[in-house]
């Protein structure tokens, strides 16, 4: 919180650099490892998704900040001030995507906040590297707090601490619906009300233009890629 918010977006801006060269190749292979991709769903989610979100979260983060009243009465100058949340944002992050692992810490610390991230258990070893190339590009030690570990003991841990300011989950419905039961049994205990932002699993519809009609093998094909090539999920 004490960066200037162009610091901030400077030390992302920095890793994704990081990420776009030297480290590209090991990311992809710690991703192969742990979560048992190809080299192509590797590529495409460790380096290619992380560099953008990288960048795309410091791009917003200015668009944030520029945002400011267009009124101001005579003799006054109306100014909004952005600042982070009273506490820190725990972060849970998902076993198939390590660009959401990635953006689900990194995207509060750019706006000033603390997150401690508890990365899925086949994930620690892309996460971990993640968190070394955030290092390496800037950020200081403790923003970002990596605690690899048992997912209920963890989310015990932060929900039930009064300096919870916000929850961001990738994972199941049913474990998204107990945080927000946790939250509103707890909430007369935080100093804060918790925001609390989450993205579940499911299958998303196709729409398909009318001009894209001609290739309907290619539509199938890529349907049924998008929706099982993941190990069949």
């Amino acid at each position: 919180a004490a960066m200037h918010p162009d610091e901030r977006a400077a030390v992302f801006l920095k890793a994704a650099d990081l990420l776009a060269g030297p480290y590209r190749q090991k990311l992809n292979a710690l991703v192969m490892l742990g979560q048992g991709k190809n080299i192509w769903q590797a590529e495409i989610d460790a380096a290619v998704e992380t560099i953008d979100f990288w960048r795309f979260a410091a791009k917003f983060a200015a668009q944030v900040h520029e945002i400011q009243p267009t009124e101001h009465p005579a003799g006054v100058w109306n100014r909004m001030e952005h600042r982070p949340l009273e506490g820190f944002v725990a972060a849970i992050t998902p076993f198939n995507f390590i660009a959401i692992a990635a953006n689900l810490p990194s995207s509060p610390a750019i706006m000033g906040n603390v997150a401690l991230w508890k990365p899925a258990h086949n994930t620690v070893l892309a996460s971990k590297l993640l968190l070394d190339i955030m290092h390496e590009a800037g950020l200081p030690e403790g923003v970002i707090q990596f605690l690899p570990g048992d997912g209920p003991i963890f989310a015990e841990g932060v929900m039930s601490s009064p300096h919870m300011a916000g929850m961001h989950f990738t994972g199941s419905t049913k474990v998204f619906d107990l945080i927000h039961a946790t939250v509103a049994k707890n909430i007369e205990t935080y100093k804060s009300y918790p925001r609390v932002v989450g993205e579940t699993g499911g299958k998303n519809f196709h729409y398909v233009h009318p001009s894209a009609a001609p290739d309907l093998e290619h539509i199938v094909h890529n349907t049924i890629r998008g929706a099982f090539e993941y190990q069949g999920q």
